[in-house]
């Protein structure tokens, strides 16, 4: 089994709310579909999930929260979550959604249901989502999914798919000459853009070591060059692994 994160900054674009990168997501499942193995898919929520959050102020963490917003982020993530498998039927990959706020602990994926998917050969995809637990609501991210994912499947492989070609000494977006890390290992200190409402590239990083400390490889590579997955674990790979 594999387990995929498409990064809400490679399939929307994150600045114009609500405008999904249809072709780019495409060229993703098309390669996706020609891996021989089981995958659960996870997205992030890109332009349809952390705009509103902030104008709503549904920030990652259980508070007090406008009705109106939490059901918007919920609706523009379902139609998401709804775009990226209309993507995935066409190309001949059969996902079938399953959104966080519904779970009974929106932090804990119901494996076992999961498994009877994949055991009927469809692909879950499950996305960040708001919740309402307790009379609070939150935001579960798909990172803190991948994790929860990942340390009760023990896939032998684990992708993260951005918009950057893997995890820079310092931010590539700000810095010409930052340099590209094949590999990370130990607790390694980068400068890292944290402008997300659940917790930028700090914690994606955070949750990549956790995952790694099971044993599995993890890689980021650029979703703008989904060929790359087929050269992951040779030298010819454009991306980082996190040992």
């Amino acid at each position: 089994m594999q387990l995929v994160k498409l990064g809400g900054s490679v399939i929307t674009v994150k600045s114009r709310y609500r405008y999904f990168l249809q072709q780019t997501t495409r060229r993703i499942v098309h390669e996706l579909k020609r891996i021989d193995d089981e995958i659960i898919l996870v997205h992030g929520g890109g332009s349809f999930g952390h705009i509103k959050a902030s104008e709503f102020s549904l920030n990652g963490s259980p508070a007090s929260s406008v009705p109106d917003g939490i059901s918007i982020v919920h609706r523009d993530m379902m139609e998401l979550n709804q775009r990226i498998i209309t993507v995935m039927l066409s190309e001949g990959m059969p996902g079938i959604g399953m959104p966080p706020s519904t779970f009974a602990d929106p932090f804990m994926p119901p494996f076992g249901l999961i498994e009877s998917y994949v055991e009927a050969g469809m692909f879950p995809v499950t996305f960040g989502d708001v919740y309402i637990r307790n009379g609070n609501s939150g935001i579960v991210s798909g990172d803190d999914l991948m994790l929860a994912l990942a340390l009760h499947f023990k896939p032998s492989r684990v992708m993260f798919l951005s918009d950057v070609d893997g995890i820079y000494d310092r931010n590539p977006k700000t810095h010409p000459d930052a340099e590209l890390r094949k590999e990370v290992r130990g607790n390694e200190a980068f400068e890292l853009n944290r402008d997300d409402v659940t917790g930028g590239m700090g914690k994606k990083l955070g949750i990549m070591k956790r995952i790694a400390e099971t044993g599995t490889d993890v890689y980021l590579l650029n979703g703008r060059h989904p060929d790359r997955i087929w050269n992951m674990g040779t030298k010819e790979f454009v991306g980082t692994v996190i040992h």
